[in-house]
């Protein structure tokens, strides 16, 4: 594609997995039970990847890594809008694959070993902070709640602040009331475990 390291994308960014509240991973440390296996999911406020806007789309990448991720040997595969036309297929595909250049998803590319591919699916969105609800009907099930003091039982609301981060900066963290996906190659179910809800922002020259 031309140009194909300008990109600019910015707007919101669901995360689950299968780890405690908080993620051992945002500092450093292995996952809790040694293994990963979650999702993030961007919708795209703004976007433009070689001169093709992708304002509005949405996208998830789903994974497993038999341990910490940073040591690959990852299964993974994206979820893509079905909206997007042809010349947004062809950019998607692009930049979330193929460029590794394009951070994060040049770093995800590197660690997967087994790639499930790419499948054009319908999201369904309700993004109000660690309230936030995502669905993929029939696949992706994102269900984002408040953490609660297992004492008085009132939320605790935590935020992050991570400069060096590669997905976001600051995150919101939280837990989830649902987080499943049912797909060929990858299921998983992880309802109650670790959320986050962030704000990115992603820029290539």
């Amino acid at each position: 594609m031309a140009q194909r390291d300008a990109y600019h994308i910015k707007g919101i960014l669901l995360g689950a997995c299968n780890c405690d509240w908080g993620c051992p991973c945002n500092f450093e440390a292995p996952p809790t039970r040694g293994f990963c296996e979650g999702s993030y999911l961007w919708h795209m406020e703004e976007g433009t990847y070689a001169q093709v806007r992708l304002d509005q789309l949405n996208f998830s990448w789903c994974a497993h890594s038999p341990g910490p991720l940073h040591l690959g040997n990852v299964t993974a595969l994206y979820l893509m809008d079905a909206r997007a036309d042809a010349h947004q297929r062809r950019a998607l595909e692009d930049m979330l694959t193929k460029n590794p250049d394009v951070m994060p998803f040049g770093v995800f590319t590197s660690l997967t070993s087994t790639f499930l591919g790419i499948r054009y699916v319908t999201f369904e969105l309700d993004l109000k902070g660690i309230h936030s609800r995502a669905r993929v009907p029939g696949i992706l099930d994102y269900q984002l709640a408040p953490m609660k003091n297992p004492v008085t039982g009132e939320e605790e609301p935590a935020t992050l602040l991570k400069p060096k981060g590669f997905t976001s900066k600051q995150q919101e963290l939280c837990s989830t009331s649902a987080l499943r996906l049912t797909t060929e190659g990858l299921s998983f179910d992880h309802s109650g475990k670790y959320g986050e809800f962030s704000r990115f922002e992603y820029t290539g020259a």
